[in-house]
């Protein structure tokens, strides 16, 4: 298939093409000089997501694949299919290409440089009316894309952390619960073989009321812990009383004292001894596991409740809300990526009064702030979380220690699609976003100061709701 010429490209075929319907004749006559043709083949790429403009682009037969980059993938966003026209957009906004583009098949193309471009635009009202229409549609069904993206992301996100953070405590809980089924059959055997073979009543009430004080024992060091736990295994095993270095440790993380074991233990003959000593140990156990089995049980219980919370799950739209709720809720969903190396420092005015706000959306706010605050500081620095008031509005703060933003990136951070994220690290809707939530849907305002070592998103609520 031969290229065609500028000389040969035909006036009336030109005509036929949808983009120029309508532009004057004499328009398109002083058009065909600027005109470059160009031939693509199967998987050739045309454009690429995140590289500076190629121009504006007439597709006259085959057709374009539009991918655009998330999360590490190449996803589809769009097909070109002849007649059609493309790139008008990075062209109109001045930005590098949003998307990928790549020839399905062999794809035959005419290039109009930027310059005829833009007088065309200039002085033909049916070409810009066209080129205008096409930016809004192609811009909104992109955005659309891109917005679906993000939500998707952030639910990865939310969801990971959700399963990260649960799975400890659903671990300890299964674990907890497995130990527990054994633990109630060595204590029926322990308690049986005590019964059996005690002769003095007394003893036993001994142990159980030496049990029913047993409680854990106060804080220590680490090293006082363990000459504890070693104390008691050596008597044990000084004594033949059993395993030392298994039932040390149980009966060294209690509050029991060596004397008053001694003295119980002294009511039973030398053969129950063993048994009298092993039972208590596992009840010693039988305390802490069932510690850990509550705890684990709570910290599931919180996280659910925070994610509840987080999506105002069975509530309306808007809602009368604490803010220093939302922001905590945050950062429970959030504290994957915060235990390893962020250090939280809290400074909340408690005395805000609650707000009247869509609270779901509102915690896609702090999300987004979050989430960009450990990343500029990669993982390891001090966020900063401040709440106060000005005036008739709630002033909330995300402060990170980070390098800091460059002055001149400051003025786009808000920008549909503009990221400073690596290509398909960064939708760049995620700051959108948030001016989006905060300016349209509360009223508020949303501003950014930066310098190395302190950055802050500074959120403007009026108090009385947008």
């Amino acid at each position: 298939m031969s290229a065609p010429t500028p000389a040969s490209i035909d006036l009336d075929a030109l005509a036929a093409q949808p983009v120029f319907a309508g532009v004057a004749r004499a328009h398109l006559e002083a058009l065909i000089p600027a005109l470059q043709p160009r031939v693509l083949h199967d998987g050739e790429v045309l454009v690429t997501e995140g590289q500076p403009r190629k121009g504006f682009f007439v597709l006259l037969e085959g057709g374009l694949l539009v991918t655009k980059r998330a999360d590490g993938h190449e996803l589809p966003a769009g097909r070109h299919t002849a007649p059609s026209f493309l790139g008008e957009v990075p062209l109109l906004t001045d930005a590098a290409a949003p998307v990928t583009v790549r020839a399905t098949g062999i794809a035959r193309l005419l290039h109009l440089d930027d310059e005829a471009f833009f007088t065309l635009i200039a002085t033909d009202r049916a070409f810009a009316r066209t080129i205008f229409r096409a930016t809004t549609q192609r811009v909104t069904g992109l955005e659309t894309f891109v917005r679906s993206r993000e939500k998707m992301a952030s639910l990865g996100t939310l969801a990971a952390g959700l399963a990260h953070e649960l799975n400890n405590p659903a671990s300890a809980v299964a674990s907890a619960a497995e130990r527990l089924a054994t633990l109630a059959r060595e204590l029926d055997a322990l308690a049986g073989a005590l019964h059996a073979s005690c002769e003095e009543p007394d003893a036993l009430a001994a142990l159980t009321a030496l049990r029913a004080a047993m409680a854990p024992a106060a804080p220590m060091s680490p090293l006082e812990e363990g000459a504890r736990e070693d104390a008691f295994a050596d008597w044990i095993d000084a004594h033949g009383l059993g395993a030392g270095w298994r039932l040390g440790p149980l009966l060294g993380a209690t509050s029991i004292a060596r004397d008053a074991l001694e003295a119980v233990l002294g009511r039973f003959d030398a053969a129950s001894r063993p048994a009298a000593l092993a039972w208590l140990a596992a009840m010693a156990e039988l305390d802490a596991v069932v510690d850990i089995t509550r705890r684990g049980a709570g910290r599931i219980a919180e996280l659910v409740r925070a994610m509840k919370s987080y999506a105002y799950m069975d509530q309306g739209p808007r809602q009368s809300i604490d803010l220093h709720d939302g922001l905590e809720d945050t950062l429970t969903i959030l504290r994957h990526k915060l235990k390893h190396g962020v250090a939280v420092v809290r400074d909340y005015d408690r005395t805000l009064p609650r707000l009247p706000v869509y609270g779901s959306e509102l915690n896609q706010v702090w999300t987004n702030l979050i989430d960009n605050a450990v990343d500029a500081m990669d993982g390891r620095g001090t966020l900063t979380l401040v709440t106060r008031r000005e005036g008739d509005h709630a002033i909330v703060e995300v402060r990170d220690s980070g390098s800091g933003i460059a002055p001149d990136i400051v003025p786009r951070l808000f920008e549909p699609f503009f990221t400073t994220k690596p290509v398909g690290k960064g939708t760049g809707l995620g700051l959108e976003i948030v001016w989006r939530i905060v300016t349209n849907r509360h009223g508020g305002r949303v501003r950014v100061e930066s310098a190395p070592g302190d950055t802050r998103f500074i959120v403007s609520l009026p108090l009385a709701g947008g």
